[in-house]
């Protein structure tokens, strides 16, 4: 029998937006936060024509290799390769209202990002300050 489990997501995608930074000022930390659109395509059985399916993800990259790679790699359209972790984080925001999320984490050991094909233009990064959560987007 065996005891444990895994946690452990590998997609092949494309941003969906430019990566937004964020430094952490109590801590120091830099992270890189970005949505992920992966597809799926199939022949629909009755009329034979081609169907496709887009599935969105956020990732949140807490490594600091990781974000220096998304940082000067990754823009709007870049395909990319991630290996990660699942995490649903929830929040109360300022108006109350309880929020919640779940997010792919790039952040140790097991966890990668790869340029697979870069972007064609794209705007900067945007960089901003956060103290009060370890996550670039919510």
């Amino acid at each position: 029998m065996m005891s444990g489990s895994v946690n452990r997501v590998i997609l092949i995608g494309n941003l969906g937006a430019d990566p937004v930074l964020a430094t952490r000022d109590d801590i120091d930390m830099r992270t890189a936060s970005f949505p992920l659109a992966t597809s799926e395509s199939w022949s629909d059985s009755g009329s034979g024509r081609r169907k496709q399916k887009r599935e969105w993800h956020q990732v949140v990259c807490l490594d600091a290799r990781v974000v220096r790679v998304v940082e000067h790699g990754c823009r709007k359209g870049a395909q990319v390769m991630i290996e990660g972790r699942l995490r649903t984080r929830e929040w109360t925001d300022e108006q109350g209202v309880r929020a919640k999320r779940t997010e792919i984490v790039i952040d140790g050991p097991g966890c990668d990002l790869r340029v697979l094909e870069p972007a064609r233009g794209g705007r900067p990064t945007r960089d901003r300050r956060r103290r009060r959560t370890p996550y670039a987007d919510q």
